[in-house]
């Protein structure tokens, strides 16, 4: 359904330039702000200046922004990520449970309190085509998008994203 593509219904983390009061803030314009989050894994900052988060380090945390995005919005970040000059090809989407601040100060990683949530991982190793075979092989943002203009109703809660993109077997992070 058409109208799925124009909804803020892709929950999105954000840790780096894309947050408030950053140079690529303007990418979040017409976005909704959910809240002050924070993911399990240390930042970090790469040689070329980037930010990223250890997801192996899990006694350290960072502090994010959550913000619902429409599909455009989406696959403006994306191209942004893993495409323009800035950040070439140095991140692909995948999820993390995040926590937010307001509801949880003091930095408990319980999963039970947690809510997934998109976010930019670098790619600091090469990417597995399961199977083999590139042509059988989806871009989860293309996965995304595909759902929200084939789905026979109208999607209203991003938790529907998640799950159909757990079903299809995306990366978690945590």
């Amino acid at each position: 359904m058409d109208s799925n593509l124009k909804q803020h219904l892709v929950r999105i983390f954000v840790f780096g330039t894309l947050r408030q009061g950053q140079r690529f803030e303007f990418y979040m314009g017409s976005s909704t702000f959910c809240g002050k989050a924070y993911a399990r894994g240390q930042l970090m900052m790469a040689e070329n200046g980037s930010v990223y988060i250890d997801v192996n380090d899990h006694d350290a945390y960072t502090i994010g922004e959550v913000y619902l995005v429409d599909f455009n919005s989406l696959k403006a970040i994306n191209h942004l990520e893993t495409k323009s000059g800035e950040f070439p090809k140095g991140y692909d989407l995948t999820m993390i449970p995040v926590w937010y601040l307001d509801k949880n100060p003091d930095h408990n990683f319980d999963l039970d309190n947690a809510e997934y949530s998109f976010y930019y991982r670098r790619r600091n190793e090469p990417v597995k085509i399961i199977g083999g075979d590139y042509s059988a092989y989806h871009d989860p943002v293309e996965i995304i998008g595909n759902y929200l203009r084939e789905s026979d109703q109208e999607i209203s809660d991003p938790q529907t994203i998640v799950d159909y993109m757990k079903q299809h077997n995306i990366r978690i992070d945590y």
